[in-house]
């Protein structure tokens, strides 16, 4: 999965205004045409720079092991809480699923359902 790291995309995704969120993480994803992109933010509330880079390091990769998961076609911003500075790995990794799951971007629902990535049966 590549990343989102221009200026210009985020403000595309965010214009967007479909957010989904949990205690942890806030998804905001914009359906495109290209493979799935997806761009991090932490703002200074979460912690200093360690910390900060410490959950970046770890969401990029969750987002790396799980990226054959997620539907191509979608740029996502994961939006950091404050709640996530003190949580480990595996709580931050089933955070990110969840919201990968609600935000209807998990494979595995579609095959569920008989579909196949194009939403056909």
């Amino acid at each position: 999965m590549q990343r989102l790291k221009k200026s210009i995309d985020f403000k595309k995704v965010y214009n967007n205004k479909k957010s989904i969120a949990n205690r942890h993480l806030v998804f905001y994803t914009l359906k495109t045409e290209n493979e799935s992109r997806i761009g991090f933010s932490i703002s200074k509330k979460v912690g200093n720079a360690v910390i900060r880079n410490k959950i970046k390091r770890r969401l990029r990769e969750i987002s790396r092991l799980n990226a054959y998961q997620i539907k191509d076609g979608y740029d996502i911003i994961c939006i950091v809480r404050v709640y996530a500075k003190d949580i480990d790995y595996n709580t931050l990794n089933n955070s990110f699923l969840h919201l990968v799951k609600k935000a209807g971007l998990f494979l595995g629902d579609d095959y569920k359902n008989g579909k196949d990535n194009d939403g056909n049966s």
